[in-house]
């Protein structure tokens, strides 16, 4: 049985932030293909473009040109949750932040972790738990 490679998007306008997820992804599975980009209007032109489908997106919520709650919004309107997964990774411990999320479509919801070893083992549950 030949298994498809794992594609993960991962949005966030912090650089340091997207490295840090390369990295711990890289730690969990070498093999996931990643693909990064820097705000919603990224993500949203990925999508338009591209018949291309990640197995799920890392959508951060505070970015500038097109926050990650105005692309969610956006891309629901277009691609259902069973089609495409959108997990939110944001430094927001707003509650607020949570429950607009789940209206909007999310698939799940985290607070970005403070330690390395906590992103590895979030990146770990992630790919058991969103890769089909």
């Amino acid at each position: 049985m030949i298994s498809l490679p794992i594609t993960v998007w991962l949005v966030d306008d912090d650089d340091d932030d997207l490295m840090l997820l390369k990295t711990a992804f890289e730690r969990v599975d070498s093999s996931v293909f990643l693909e990064t980009m820097h705000d919603g209007e990224d993500l949203i032109a990925k999508l338009q473009s591209s018949s291309e489908r990640p197995n799920f997106v890392v959508l951060d919520l505070n970015m500038d040109r097109l926050s990650g709650m105005q692309a969610l919004q956006e891309i629901r309107q277009e691609f259902p949750q069973k089609e495409l997964k959108i997990i939110v990774l944001t430094t927001s411990f707003n509650p607020d932040d949570r429950f607009h999320s789940e209206v909007m479509g999310a698939n799940d919801f985290f607070v970005k972790p403070t330690e390395f070893n906590e992103l590895i083992d979030l990146v770990r549950d992630l790919l058991r738990h969103w890769v089909a």
